[in-house]
């Protein structure tokens, strides 16, 4: 074959798989932590020692997400300044460590701080990713690298749901938690090899700084913030308007991908399930983000600035019809194991459609507009989206426990969905009209 001829010959190429293969591992680890404790929440509430609600569920997520908050404030800055490598393997052992200890807890406080802790310390993966794939990958290949990495959640979640899930029928959740340790230590240890930060690591040429806007198939021109400080680059952040867009857009889209924590417990509440056959039955959002993720990058290179505006659009009206049909399916009067392939199947559609508009976008544009403070640029805007999150979380677990709950949860998620497709359409546009104007004006000047 033609590709492991390549492989042998080739050391950029080599190296490029490598590094792809072992940043997917890095960031799989974490997502492994994060995923076992969500799928074993069902098995939790049975836990008669621990007597939780679903307010109190809420409340842990909401410390989850504070943490994540936390990190991704200060994460992007150490990947930047340390390197994402260094940052990637302190970051995975923090989060072993503290998904650990949550396996042994009983006291509401101590699952608080724990998983305040693990997230904080998975929070560093998108920034870390971010500069690594500055180093390593040049622009027109990060669509569909990013896609790659980024269905890594995806197929994580997916594995974990499936296996934890089947682990829950006979174990119990302290045991499934902790089984997640030793799968992402070994993963840890393998990185410690293998990933490198740089080309030049190991001998290879560094991937030179371009210019983000330029669209051209061989851009030329240098990144406009190469020579820019922290300060300098904060302020262009800001005086963009595709800065606020994709900010308030990822807001709105880090909430909707938020419902993949609470699925496992509206399932087995909703269609009487056990908690084993919920973690199980979960597994088809993550079953449609991962394909739909990897499909999504490599289309998204090949999509003009343009057609993306109507392509992603149209998903989030998709993704928006698929909540309109849990809304409805309660009053629609079917037998109840219809109901739930039904329902199944639209929460398979909406992870389908929701995760490449979530992940893609925004990723492509940190790298691209953010030049060498990318870290920072994906850690600030990931953090809106989980500030957002984070309140929702505290805030949607109380209303689930309310009588018909669930209906109202649900409507809330419609909501927030409309604001998300017209947010995400105007960034795209606006991002479409930055590529036209450096155009007209070389047309004036000429």
């Amino acid at each position: 074959m033609k590709w492991t001829a390549r492989f042998k010959s080739d050391p950029n190429y080599s190296w490029g798989i490598v590094t792809l293969i072992s940043i997917y591992g890095a960031y799989a680890a974490l997502n492994i932590c994060r995923t076992t404790v969500i799928i074993s929440s069902p098995a939790m509430f049975d836990d008669p020692e621990l007597g939780l609600s679903k307010t109190m569920w809420g409340a842990i997520l909401g410390w989850g997400t504070a943490g994540t908050l936390v990190g991704k404030l200060t994460t992007g800055i150490l990947a930047d300044r340390f390197g994402g490598r260094r940052v990637f393997l302190i970051s995975i052992i923090l989060c072993l460590l503290a998904t650990g200890i949550f396996s042994i807890s009983s006291k509401i406080l101590f699952f608080y701080v724990t998983f305040f802790i693990a997230m904080f310390a998975k929070s560093a993966g998108w920034p870390c990713m971010a500069n690594l794939i500055r180093n390593w990958f040049q622009k027109n290949w990060r669509g569909r690298i990013w896609g790659i990495l980024s269905s890594s959640s995806m197929s994580s979640s997916l594995f974990t749901s499936l296996i934890m899930g089947s682990l829950l029928l006979i174990l119990s959740w302290r045991w499934v938690v902790a089984s997640s340790l030793p799968i992402a230590g070994i993963l840890c240890i393998v990185l410690f090899f293998y990933l490198k930060q740089s080309p030049t690591d190991v001998g290879l040429q560094a991937m030179p700084s371009i210019d983000g806007d330029d669209d051209s198939n061989n851009p030329r021109n240098s990144h406009h913030l190469d020579d820019a400080t922290l300060g300098e680059a904060l302020i262009s952040f800001i005086k963009s308007s595709r800065f606020w867009l994709i900010c308030t857009s990822i807001m709105c889209l880090t909430i909707l991908m938020t419902f993949q924590n609470f699925l496992p417990i509206y399932l087995k509440e909703i269609f009487h399930l056990s908690s084993g056959k919920a973690g199980i039955a979960s597994s088809v959002f993550p079953l449609g983000s991962m394909f739909s993720i990897i499909l999504g990058g490599f289309i998204f290179d090949k999509l003009t600035k343009k057609s993306r505006v109507f392509v992603l659009g149209g998903m989030m009206a998709l993704a928006t019809g698929c909540v309109v049909i849990l809304l409805l399916l309660p009053k629609s009067h079917l037998q109840e194991n219809s109901a739930l392939w039904v329902a199944l199947s639209a929460i398979m559609v909406y992870g389908l459609m929701i995760a490449p508009c979530y992940l893609i976008p925004m990723s492509v544009f940190s790298v691209d507009f953010g030049g060498k403070h990318c870290g920072v640029l994906v850690g600030i805007i990931d953090a809106a989206g989980y500030l957002a999150s984070m309140i929702f979380e505290f805030w949607g677990g109380a209303v689930a426990d309310r009588v018909d709950g669930w209906q109202q949860f649900l409507f809330i998620i419609l909501n927030i969905s409309a604001v998300g497709t017209i947010t995400l359409i105007l960034f795209l546009f606006i991002d479409y009209r930055s590529i036209i104007k450096p155009k007209e004006e070389t047309k004036t000047n000429n």
